[in-house]
């Protein structure tokens, strides 16, 4: 009698449980996805202190027009594993692309500023109004190389002008003190 009601129990919670995901399945009308593409992956390459463009595309896979939709890019230093500030190296973080007609392309297009050598990831977020769910493109790795300046900080006429000026002071005043006598 206890296996009994084991079983019956068990039944009811199973059916219970798959009549919530018909129930949820059929009242669930999530708007179609988003699809996003990056087109440059290949030209992110750069030494710091260059200027690049990161192009890409959206595109409406759906039916429907998508409302109040905007892109983000997101980068991610993968030495250190944390993700980096866009305010230094782009002034653009978001673009706000408006509606999206079904199955329109629209193209993105970000100038960033390659501020430090490094290894780093990006990726491109999609968010649509109706959309409960953000979407991501693939992930871009590129590298920065180390820029080779020989004149780091804009050190070397300090150094070198300052001891010049010097031994130009001091062969002034030489040259004074011998005239004087």
């Amino acid at each position: 009698m206890n296996m009994t009601k084991t079983f019956i129990t068990t039944c009811v919670g199973i059916a219970s449980l798959l009549f919530a995901f018909a129930v949820n399945a059929q009242t669930t009308n999530l708007p179609p996805p988003l699809s996003i593409q990056i087109l440059s992956q290949n030209t992110l390459s750069g030494v710091a202190g260059d200027f690049v463009t990161v192009r890409g595309q959206i595109m409406n896979t759906g039916a429907t027009t998508l409302n109040d939709v905007t892109t983000y890019l997101s980068l991610v230093d993968t030495g250190t594993k944390l993700p980096v500030d866009l305010e230094d190296w782009s002034a653009e973080k978001g673009l706000y692309m408006g509606s999206i007609d079904a199955k329109q392309i629209l193209p993105l297009s970000w100038k960033i500023h390659f501020v430090k050598a490094g290894t780093y990831s990006l990726i491109i977020v999609a968010e649509a109004a109706s959309n409960q769910i953000p979407q991501v493109s693939t992930i871009t790795h590129f590298d920065v190389a180390v820029k080779k300046n020989l004149n780091p900080g804009q050190v070397l006429p300090v150094a070198l002008g300052t001891p010049i000026i010097i031994l130009f002071l001091l062969f002034v005043l030489s040259y004074r003190k011998k005239v004087d006598e």
